[in-house]
């Protein structure tokens, strides 16, 4: 049974440094074959080869191709919540929309560096599963948001405020698929317009909810 610190989509956490050696080739096979051809041209026996790990090896770690892209899905978004943490502890009394603006530009990086997992994002239709692992990276992404506001004092902590970040997030999400179809690197047009759904949303949020204290938005 999967621990509750075993990472997204891995059976077991590797404790070795074989092992923790073997699941970073795996990692590193799935996103190569996933920037080449997508999230149809991954299958189990085609990564084990290209991993170069026995079969047997690949199902101890991951159940099935779903539990694969979901981990090197979490893998990259590890990293990218480790990112988020350092703009909110260094983010200081800077304008809420000018952080919420450079976590954006970090998630498009994100895309760029990584077309594996770009095509993950990409392929979210294609199987409940992987709508999961979209809904998952894109509420990360909405709770940064909800602690940039909150740290910034221009909302209440409150659940309302949450899915307010939340419906932002994904609303923006739309238009920045868009982007990426339209370009590999993100139609720049396009992702400048995904930038003023979010910061365009919460502002109306914020008119509706703060009208009473008489407070401007930020």
């Amino acid at each position: 049974m999967t621990q509750s610190n075993t990472p997204a989509g891995l059976r077991k956490r590797p404790q070795q440094a074989r092992s923790r050696a073997r699941v970073e080739a795996i990692f590193s096979a799935a996103t190569d074959i996933l920037a080449k051809d997508g999230v149809e041209g991954l299958t189990m026996r085609r990564l084990a080869a290209a991993a170069g790990v026995p079969s047997g090896t690949l199902y101890q770690f991951f159940e099935d191709k779903p539990a694969v892209l979901a981990a090197v899905a979490r893998h990259h978004m590890d990293a990218f919540a480790a990112a988020m943490d350092d703009l909110i502890n260094r983010a200081g009394r800077a304008p809420w929309p000018e952080l919420i603006d450079t976590l954006f530009d970090n998630y498009v990086q994100l895309y760029r560096d990584n077309p594996g997992y770009l095509a993950i994002r990409a392929g979210r239709r294609l199987t409940p599963e992987l709508l999961r692992v979209d809904d998952t990276n894109n509420d990360l992404v909405a709770d940064g948001i909800r602690r940039i506001l909150i740290a910034q004092h221009a909302l209440p902590d409150t659940p309302d405020v949450a899915v307010a970040a939340r419906a932002g997030v994904h609303a923006a999400d739309a238009v920045l698929q868009l982007a990426f179809r339209a370009a590999p690197d993100g139609d720049p047009a396009l992702l400048t317009q995904a930038k003023r759904v979010v910061n365009a949303y919460l502002r109306d949020y914020m008119r509706d909810h703060l009208a009473g204290d008489g407070a401007v938005p930020g």
